[in-house]
């Protein structure tokens, strides 16, 4: 009999096992794991849920090889998606579901990962002190009138990493740093480790304007109605953009059940998850934004492809640490 118990109890662990899902993800837990627990409501399948910075899972999956735990690598940013792909870490994806509502520009040539939610690069500002004619571009940042009145993000940070190597792809070196170096002139000691602090920071005056993404807007203006005086953003032409994505492992022995998620976090109820809970863009042009949200075709978005914004991860991160941008 205790055999038999004992039996059955191995086979209830390996149930459960089997039906598990280990994700190293870039994302902040709070706002992803929502999202996964909606998954495992469906599904019964369960998520466990390792979160870090987008790049240093990477370098741990470079590190762990094949005995890596993850079968799903979540990011913030499309640029480190594609050095995974590079790197032979991903499986190319076939999936009706994905090529039904992922658009090709949002997904890997070899669909080896898959843009989730969409979000962009603006210009953050109080406009009580600022006309948004004075800040139409990126570039408008440089001037030196915003000297002691610009906030940014530090520069180890994938953000402004991927937004580097955007305007790489688009200008070249020589023009992206005349840029990098203009901006910090500008920000002088105002570098923040988030886009959560930039967007406070305007609310509450220290500065005037700073570089974010969109949805931090929305969210601290959602938390803090009293502060829409205060807080506005606008949009650059030609605007640096980024995905959210995730990729399967080649590594994983549970392909089945990571490609289940994808295809949940790519349905209508996925992205209208990221919609809701994150104030993102969905990445499937059918669904619908939230009340509030500037319309989507107020964005002009950049030429460069996610996959040739990925080839110039690197050098845009040597060149951040040449300017001295921390």
């Amino acid at each position: 009999m205790k055999t038999v118990l004992a039996l059955l109890f191995l086979l209830g662990a390996w149930l459960s096992f089997a039906q598990e899902l280990v994700i190293y993800s870039g994302r902040s837990e709070r706002l992803i794991k929502p999202v996964l627990d909606e998954f495992t409501k469906r599904t019964g399948i369960k998520v466990v849920l390792h979160s870090g910075g987008t790049v240093e899972l990477f370098n741990k999956l470079i590190a762990e090889g094949d005995r890596t735990p993850a079968d799903v690598f979540m990011t913030v940013d499309a640029g480190t998606l594609e050095r995974a792909r590079v790197a032979g870490l991903l499986e190319p994806i076939k999936s009706e579901v994905i090529e039904r509502n992922i658009p090709r520009e949002f997904r890997a040539v070899d669909n080896s990962w898959v843009g989730l939610s969409l979000r962009f690069r603006v210009i953050a500002y109080n406009p009580q002190r600022v006309n948004p004619r004075e800040i139409k571009t990126f570039e408008s940042l440089t001037d030196p009138k915003w000297k002691g009145r610009l906030g940014i993000r530090t520069g180890s940070n994938v953000y402004p990493q991927s937004q580097t190597a955007m305007m790489i792809a688009e200008r070249g070196e020589r023009e992206t740093e005349k840029f990098l170096r203009g901006i910090l002139a500008n920000a002088g000691d105002k570098i923040y480790p988030s886009d959560t602090r930039i967007v406070e920071a305007i609310a509450k005056g220290e500065i005037d304007v700073g570089i974010v993404n969109h949805y931090y807007v929305y969210r601290h203006l959602e938390a803090n109605p009293q502060d829409k005086d205060k807080l506005s953003f606008t949009v650059p032409p030609n605007t640096h953009y980024n995905v959210s994505g995730a990729g399967i492992l080649k590594t994983s022995k549970k392909k089945d059940l990571a490609l289940k998620l994808l295809e949940f976090l790519a349905s209508e109820e996925g992205q209208r998850l990221f919609v809701e809970e994150n104030w993102e863009y969905p990445v499937d042009p059918k669904v619908p934004i939230r009340q509030g949200m500037l319309p989507r075709d107020r964005f002009t978005l950049s030429k460069v492809s996610l996959s040739t914004m990925g080839r110039y991860m690197v050098p845009a991160v040597d060149l951040i640490d040449k300017v001295g941008y921390r």
